[in-house]
């Protein structure tokens, strides 16, 4: 995004669906007596085919523009129509949400009324972890990752559609499949962590639960659905220096089994619109790569619906140097398949199609043909949300907001997404009855101001509902006392704001100190990258000041990525507890607090591997995903018993495993994995290939025997990997997740779980970069993390 575009920054706006060309005839310029098109009886791409024929190149045009500003930008196209209107960006609504709804229907209706065709405005809002304003909050997608609940996901993104519809806005930016294989990227919490397979089945299930099911971009959405439109095509997370934007610097396989692979699933459950990203791909813009999104996404993954510029990077292609004029960049950006153009900002020279289109078709760089396609496909998502038939949005339905039922799924999604990283003696649950409790940190206390809820909520939040903060929940606990210090600043260098006398005398009075440290809404989000994970500001050396000296410390991390811990992570010694809750929403503190004393046992697993310093990402232990490295192995340089190695770094004072690993979660019981059995499913399908067969085809189902022995009731994420072949053509990974599922079991209770095994999870790309399964006895293991897959047992794909 361009930082001078609106105060919410990024990727915004944009809906969609579908396409198919269809040829265009002149538009007559008199007036229309006849709009065969309003007959909501036929299918949608005989509507579409009904209405192109009578629009002129204006109105064409006037369909690519996506406004991300106020509403009286978009007002000067009511007689031509236009594309897209941000709703948050267009309108203000103040206490009353229903206003924005009157402010909504008045601007339809003048487009309705004053423009030749009548063609309806699309309203876009965001959809990431919350639908409207005044809304739920959930927690944001990488603590929804770490609840490893597709059936949670789901339930989040059916609510966020609920409440999107009911405002009147028919699509949403939601979800964000980037993988974050670079904790230094501040939008790492915006996505379901660094795994492909953990994003391909959490963006397929959000996909669909947002649209109301799988179906293809031509047909009509349920009422109370909204298009989903993915973010961000493709490879973002991978950008050189963890820099927002940075070139996508990968090896063509990598590329396609690791940032990409999360498409397919999206364009199989019927995605309705994406939005290609600000980096480049191969060297080429991702919004003038015709490779990436006419030939990968379109032909090749079956995507149909239509792609929406990030904020005004159809201009920025030519700042690329890849072309030397703005008409160029334009022309670019329409072959390579992008349809609209996001304006942001009150800068209009920066708006591509806007200023540079009409230009390009006059001189020949495009054709009309192409605008049709692109036309098309937008006309599609109108009619296909209906629009036409249902251009006004009731007023009547904003009561749903953050209703009781949505905020106890906000509280179960945020308790499903803690992970319990450290639990020394027991030190958790506590018992605060008649405790004297010590809460440290600015991101502890709404005293502190916005800092304290912004933590809890992160990025891209809509803003409204009532934040419940960490201090407010261990109030109303039967806690005998509760004070609070902030005792540093959460921003700016080391050592920023460090009050350690004040923080020292609270830690000598009390029982429990309980430290609130992360990341505020400035030090992790977009534009918000580090090249350092410990905690920002003066939050470690409040650390080091207060731990050890309370009988009881504990570490709550509200955070957007991995955090590190100084020097050898050595004052991690001195805690006794430390959890993760990411960013948990609205009802954060609530779950948190429930989490520490026991009423909500803590289930979730990291979706991240958290590297030991900075200096090892893209080494050995971040990202988790790597190849066998070969001369590692042959020189025996920091090898586990498993076989992965971890090459030490010289004179550092880190070991060279990661921190905590990917998959890991401590609970307040114990699990034990007994049995571990791969059989095919039925009917089987040999030599499966995406282009021929689902990618949610079923090749194995493997069940695994769990049991819980310990003393209360706990839920399991069990875990299933599989070592690679040893007879590939390229060098294997070291090992793979291929499946997931979860399981809440009674004290001695015991069960078989059964997850399935995908084809497409199953799957690799071969030389050609086809997606396809091989032949041969591949090695499964199953247990409650990566490193911790305890069972063990071979299947055979037949020839």
């Amino acid at each position: 995004h361009v930082e001078a575009a609106v105060s919410h920054s990024t990727d915004m706006l944009v809906v969609l669906v579908c396409a198919v060309a269809f040829s265009t005839g002149v538009a007559s310029e008199a007036g229309i007596t006849s709009k065969p098109w309003m007959d909501a009886t036929l299918p949608v791409p005989q509507r579409v085919a009904k209405l192109l024929p009578n629009m002129n190149r204006a109105e064409k045009l006037a369909m690519t523009y996506a406004t991300h500003t106020s509403s009286s930008h978009a007002s000067i196209h009511n007689k031509t129509g236009i594309g897209a209107v941000k709703y948050m960006s267009a309108f203000s609504c103040g206490a009353n949400i229903t206003d924005c709804v009157v402010q909504r229907n008045t601007l339809q209706d003048l487009f309705i009324k004053d423009s030749r065709l009548s063609i309806p405005i699309s309203f876009i809002n965001e959809g990431l972890h919350g639908g409207a304003p005044g809304g739920t909050i959930f927690p944001e997608p990488i603590g929804q990752a770490c609840s490893w609940n597709t059936s949670l996901v789901s339930a989040i993104a059916k609510t966020i559609a609920l409440e999107a519809s009911a405002i009147g806005v028919d699509a949403v930016f939601a979800p964000v499949v980037n993988m974050m294989t670079d904790p230094r990227f501040g939008r790492l919490q915006e996505g379901f962590g660094e795994n492909p397979i953990v994003a391909s089945h959490m963006g397929r299930e959000s996909v669909m639960a947002l649209q109301g099911g799988r179906a293809a971009a031509t047909s009509y959405l349920p009422e109370k659905s909204v298009c989903s439109l993915g973010k961000h095509f493709a490879a973002y997370g991978a950008a050189i220096g963890g820099l927002n934007g940075g070139p996508a610097d990968v090896s063509n396989r990598t590329l396609h089994e690791v940032y990409l692979r999360p498409w397919i699933a999206l364009a199989g459950a019927g995605v309705r619109a994406v939005m290609p990203s600000h980096n480049t791909v191969h060297d080429i813009p991702a919004h003038g790569n015709e490779w990436l999104i006419k030939r990968t996404l379109r032909q090749e993954y079956g995507f149909q619906g239509v792609a929406l510029s990030d904020c005004n990077d159809i201009g920025a292609i030519a700042d690329f140097g890849i072309v030397r004029t703005k008409p160029e960049a334009a022309a670019m950006a329409l072959k390579a398949g992008v349809d609209w153009d996001l304006q942001c900002g009150d800068t209009t020279e920066d708006w591509g199609y806007y200023n540079y289109l009409e230009e390009a078709l006059e001189q020949g760089l495009v054709s009309e043909s192409v605008l049709d396609d692109t036309v098309s496909r937008v006309l599609t998502q109108k009619f296909a949300a209906g629009l036409f038939d249902r251009p006004h949005a009731p007023t009547d339905q904003t009561s749903i907001l953050d209703n009781p039922g949505h905020r106890r799924l906000a509280l179960e999604a945020a308790e499903q997404s803690i992970v319990l990283l450290k639990n020394e003696a027991n030190a958790l649950p506590l018992d605060l009855t008649g405790k004297r409790v010590g809460l440290f940190g600015p991101l502890a206390s709404a005293a502190g101001g916005h800092q304290a809820a912004g933590a809890l909520v992160g990025s891209y939040v809509l803003g409204g509902a009532h934040v419940v903060t960490i201090d407010e929940a261990v109030a109303n606990t039967s806690v005998a006392n509760v004070s609070w210090v902030a005792g540093c600043s959460a921003q700016g260098p080391p050592g920023q704001g460090l009050d350690a006398n004040a923080s020292l005398a609270l830690a000598q009075s009390i029982d429990i100190a309980i430290l609130v440290l992360g990341d505020g809404d400035r030090t992790c989000g977009e534009w918000q990258d580090r090249d350092s994970l410990d905690l920002a500001g003066g939050q470690l050396e409040l650390l080091q000041t207060v731990a050890g000296v309370a009988k009881t410390t504990v570490v709550v991390l509200v955070h957007g990525r991995p955090q590190t811990f100084g020097t050898s992570n050595a004052v991690l010694d001195k805690v006794d507890a430390m959890v993760s809750a990411w960013r948990p929403g609205e009802e954060g503190g609530n779950a948190i607090v429930n989490v520490l004393t026991g009423k909500a046992n803590p289930s979730g697993k990291l979706a991240q591997s958290w590297p030991r310093t900075v200096g090892q990402v893209h080494g050995g232990s971040s990202p988790w995903l790597q190849r066998v490295r070969g001369k590692w192995v042959a020189n025996r340089r920091g090898c586990d018993k498993s076989g992965r190695c971890y090459s030490p770094y010289v004179n550092d004072g880190y070991e060279s495993t990661p921190l905590f690993q990917f998959g890991f979660g401590l609970s307040y019981t114990t699990f034990k994995y007994t049995t571990l059995q791969v059989s095919a499913a039925a009917p089987g399908v040999v030599g499966w290939r995406l282009s021929t067969q689902e990618d949610t085809a079923v090749a194995a189902t493997a069940t695994i025997g769990v049991q819980n022995v310990g003393s209360v009731t706990g839920a399991e994420v069990v875990q299933v990997y599989v070592t690679e072949l040893f007879s590939l053509p390229f060098v294997p990974y070291w090992k793979r997740l291929v499946g997931f599922g979860r399981v809440s079991l009674a004290p001695g209770q015991h069960a078989q779980v059964t997850v399935p095994l995908l084809w497409s999870d199953l799957a690799m790309f071969d030389t050609d970069m086809v997606l396809r399964v091989f032949t041969g006895n591949y090695t499964f293991t199953a247990g409650g993390a990566s490193n911790a897959d305890v069972l063990a047992t071979n299947w055979t794909v037949p020839e």
